[in-house]
């Protein structure tokens, strides 16, 4: 049997009106990405089974970028419907049966989604829930048994999750749970429709990485994974499998570099025509962005894209987040790599107040 032991959600900072709306480079898989990286955090499993259950509509892709999100070569993947029912169906079920680490993720972009066969939109706009579940030696059914006027899993979720789950501690429910109209930074939704819709057959000019070197490099470029030598205590990034100051291969320790509160040390401005070409269709839609060289680590530094910020509002000595999204489309699907964006207010560098 398994109970849920912790709840995450992410709201978009943007807004049309009063309703939530994802950024151009946002879709359901980062939306969701998002609330699995609060859910999970650093958890580590070496031999328990995972499954995951994704509720709505989500890429192909996700069946292969969740398990890789959380650092498990292979899971089982379910997919399911976004409605309210399942997402209490699929608790319970999970709460009763079955053993080991369970992820229930639910997603929804109502503004893309419009006629999509079965699409249940959240009066909230776009959002993502994700549960955490494990094996305990009694099941504490969560409190997801009656739906009231809620048709789609994220409303029902983000109402319970704001009224607490079922005796969880406030350090469990992660996350943005406050569904109260949006007020954030205003977003063109046919601007972000025309963007989010490219050509995904786009051939590269400028920023080309096959897509088996992509692959092989999600761990660093997700994760943040990097390798520490137990020799000379060298941490090296991206992880190479082999120590870059004494060079051994027989000593190395995989390990995670902090994905939040990095400290800003230098920033620059991309405009139109200094863009590699695969944000040609970005710099169009959205005008120029900013890049940052953030230092997440003492000596670790890692360049990003800068994005959820008006030009020019990083500055240098800014302490960032990092969030997985959107890069660009190649070889018939979307890349994927972490961006950063501004820290909450009052957050230092590595996180103090």
């Amino acid at each position: 049997m398994r109970s849920i032991v912790r709840a995450a959600a992410y709201l978009p900072v943007g807004s049309s009106g009063v309703v939530r709306v994802a950024a151009s480079d946002e879709d359901s898989f980062t939306l969701g990405a998002t609330a699995v990286e609060r859910t999970w955090l650093d958890r580590d499993v070496v031999a328990e089974p995972l499954v995951i259950h994704l509720l709505g509509e989500f890429p192909l892709m996700a069946d292969w970028g969740f398990p890789v999100l959380v650092g498990r070569g292979a899971a089982e993947v379910v997919r399911r419907s976004g409605d309210a029912p399942e997402l209490v169906g699929v608790l319970r079920a999970l709460e009763e049966e079955g053993e080991g680490p369970a992820l229930v993720v639910a997603a929804e972009l109502p503004e893309r989604a419009a006629g999509a066969a079965g699409s249940v939109p959240s009066p909230f706009g776009a959002a993502a829930v994700a549960f955490l579940l494990e094996s305990s030696g009694k099941a504490r059914l969560s409190r997801f048994e009656a739906t009231g006027g809620d048709r789609s899993a994220v409303a029902l979720a983000l109402r319970m999750g704001k009224k607490g789950l079922d005796g969880l501690r406030a350090n469990a429910i992660l996350g943005d749970w406050d569904a109260a109209p949006a007020s954030g930074r205003r977003v063109d939704v046919e601007r972000v429709l025309r963007t989010a819709g490219r050509d995904t057959s786009a051939v590269s000019e400028g920023a080309y990485v096959p897509r088996a070197r992509y692959l092989e490099n999600l761990p660093s470029r997700w994760r943040f994974a990097a390798d520490e030598c137990d020799a000379c205590h060298e941490v090296t990034f991206p992880a190479r499998d082999v120590c870059r100051r004494c060079r051994r291969h027989d000593s190395l320790t995989s390990v995670s570099l902090p994905r939040d509160n990095g400290r800003v040390v230098a920033v620059t401005m991309i405009g139109k025509g200094g863009q590699p070409t695969e944000f040609d269709a970005q710099v169009e839609a959205s005008g120029p962005y900013q890049v940052a060289l953030v230092e997440v680590a003492n000596g670790i530094r890692i360049t990003l894209q800068v994005t959820d910020a008006a030009a020019g509002e990083v500055r240098v000595g800014d302490s960032v987040n990092t969030l997985l999204r959107r890069l660009y489309p190649m070889e018939g699907e979307w890349r994927y790599g972490r961006k950063a964006v501004p820290a909450p207010a009052g957050t230092t560098e590595r996180g103090e107040r």
